[in-house]
């Protein structure tokens, strides 16, 4: 897998066409809470025909060696810094939940390269659980704390293998790294600001996300002048894992609706 220099550190990431043109248009996707690369496994091969796809690994995630960091700003300064260190020239930036705040705080203030935005399991405001955020710090509570994010991430509706996949994923991560990433989370809150975001934005969230419920996304959707919602039954707060060919298809027609990229 391919990694770059960015500030003296190294980011790891995924792009299928492993060679593409980066003056053109690339879709770009950051990972939420204690993800990685795998998260987008689904897009980067299903979606590429588009445009290239590229999947960042945050610092501290996957092959990005740590540490993680604590704030929405501090990550989105690594996005902004491996987007402009590999040249991208013109870019949609798609985030799921964390990763859907890193984006969001990067359209507040946009950047030449940012063409259009995607919130996937996003909010304005993204509190967390006191109590997870503190069990998180007990050793003897971490497991526990870890296994059951795992299952808040995903709908009653969906079936073992994957809900088996991302509790390994999650019980083998770092707690520090994944208490850093859900402080950032919650101290992230720009309900009086987003609706200054002009770019096009697609938002997508799963009718049974019960960590940014579709009233959140709705919330966006009324906020960001002519943004797109789509809801996707039978899925929780990883739509992009739990329905990804529903998610390709509605994430892909809005590319092409949205003049970003061509249907030939």
């Amino acid at each position: 897998m391919p990694e770059i220099s960015v500030s003296g550190r190294s980011l790891a990431y995924e792009a299928q066409p492993a060679r593409f043109d980066p003056s053109g248009t690339s879709v770009v996707f950051i990972h939420g809470t204690g993800g990685d690369r795998e998260d987008w496994r689904r897009q980067l091969e299903g979606l590429s025909s588009l445009a290239p796809m590229i999947a960042l690994e945050l610092p501290g995630h996957g092959a990005s060696p740590g540490p993680g960091e604590s704030s929405v700003a501090a990550y989105a300064d690594w996005v902004v810094g491996f987007v402009e260190t590999l040249g991208l020239r013109r870019v949609i930036l798609v985030g799921c939940s964390l990763g859907s705040a890193i984006v969001q705080w990067i359209a507040l203030s946009p950047k030449e390269w940012l063409a259009a935005i995607g919130l996937v399991g996003a909010g304005a405001r993204l509190k967390v659980l006191p109590d997870l955020l503190d069990g998180l710090q007990q050793e003897e509570q971490q497991r526990d704390c870890l296994g059951m994010l795992a299952d808040f991430c995903l709908s009653p509706a969906t079936g073992d293998p994957l809900r088996t996949v991302m509790k390994e994923k999650y019980c083998a991560a770092l707690p520090a790294v994944i208490h850093g990433d859900l402080s950032a989370c919650d101290d992230f809150d720009v309900m009086k600001a987003i609706n200054s975001v002009s770019v096009p934005t697609c938002i997508l969230v799963g009718e049974d996300d019960r960590l940014t419920p579709v009233k959140y996304a709705a919330f966006l959707q009324g906020a960001i002048s002519g943004s797109r919602l789509s809801v996707i039954s039978g899925a929780g707060h990883l739509v992009m894992l739990e329905k990804p060919d529903v998610f390709n298809e509605r994430f892909g027609q809005f590319l092409i609706d949205a003049g970003l990229v061509s249907s030939d």
